[in-house]
């Protein structure tokens, strides 16, 4: 109940025409009684006696009603004040559920995130470890085919030693049958044709011939 107090006024204006509560219940218990005197349903002794009843009656219904109404009127400002709380614990909850969904999209972005990185330092590991190691190489990959670019650049640096090594021998050779014409071809110094006609077919095979 309200701690409000409820004016005087709001029950009676001290008058017979006031609009109080307990003046306008009056005026109808006046006009009911008027009419029950007015149709001799009501004697002149019975009069009084009913007119102090509901007097009494129609001053404690007016009370009552005053009462009641404040607090009414009291629950029903504390029921619009607990709408609008709910109506601010709803707004807050919507704001916390969005913001619950932006962390979880942030945290599914960062897991997918994480599972790229680990995949690439997977990946950054192993062509590192290619780089030292031939193992484990898909030789259609870049480091496959740099690898086999490496090995087959050596073996040309190998092979374009040999030949030029071979050369020079063989030109020192061709020297020493120029101004000796005793010098032979033979299995020594590996000029014979059965040692020639090997290093050819190596050749011719090494070229795809």
């Amino acid at each position: 109940m309200s701690s409000t107090l409820i004016p005087l006024s709001a029950l009676t204006d001290a008058r017979l025409t006031g609009s109080g509560v307990f003046d306008v219940l009056m005026k109808a218990s006046r006009a009911h009684l008027d009419e029950e005197f007015s149709r001799n349903r009501i004697k002149g002794a019975e009069y009084a006696q009913v007119y102090l009843g509901s007097l009494t009656e129609v001053l404690q219904a007016s009370v009552q009603f005053l009462l009641q109404k404040d607090k009414t009127d009291a629950e029903v400002r504390l029921i619009n004040q607990q709408i609008l709380n709910a109506e601010v614990e709803n707004r807050v909850l919507e704001a916390q559920v969005c913001k619950l969904k932006a962390e979880f999209d942030l945290l599914q972005e960062q897991r997918l995130k994480t599972t790229e990185e680990t995949g690439l330092l997977a990946q950054k590991k192993i062509t590192e470890k290619a780089q030292t190691v031939g193992a484990g190489v898909d030789e259609d990959s870049v480091v496959g085919r740099q690898k086999m670019l490496y090995r087959a650049q050596t073996d040309g640096f190998k092979r374009d030693a040999e030949q030029k090594a071979a050369k020079l021998l063989a030109d020192t050779w061709n020297v020493r049958r120029t101004t000796d014409e005793g010098t032979v071809a033979d299995s020594t110094n590996m000029l014979n044709d059965a040692t020639i006609g090997r290093a050819i077919s190596k050749l011719l095979a090494g070229v795809g011939a």
